[in-house]
């Protein structure tokens, strides 16, 4: 319950209209009125100046729009994160070097990276 609303404030924030955020958020501009509106009961505090012309933000609501955003962005790296954890290298890698080079260089490297991505094909020319 108490992220209800974040969303739809820092989309409102930052489109400057109700509407616009309805559309990025692919939701109607009544169900980001209401989740706003039950935001700013929750925390007692007016988030928004609202006109029939123009959305802007409250001293208030400057300052929680700065949290939000952080917290969203944290969120976004977060899923991000476990994304990547999840996606792992598959496929085949052909090289071609000198003996030597290979031998000397290569060949811990990719015995290496052959033991952390088991799914990855190294073949030497």
């Amino acid at each position: 319950m108490r992220w209800e609303g974040i969303s739809e404030f820092v989309c409102v924030a930052e489109y400057g209209s109700f509407t616009r955020a309805a559309k990025a958020l692919g939701i109607s501009t009544a169900q980001v009125s209401r989740q706003i509106s039950a935001l700013e009961q929750r925390l007692k505090i007016k988030l928004l100046y609202r006109t029939t012309r123009k959305v802007s933000l409250t001293e208030e609501g400057r300052v929680f729009y700065q949290h939000c955003r952080s917290v969203l962005d944290g969120l976004n790296a977060a899923e991000q994160a476990v994304s990547n954890l999840q996606s792992k290298p598959q496929g085949r890698i052909k090289l071609t070097a000198p003996v030597t080079y290979g031998e000397q260089q290569l060949l811990p490297l990719i015995n290496d990276f052959m033991v952390q991505y088991r799914d990855i094909e190294v073949t030497a020319f």
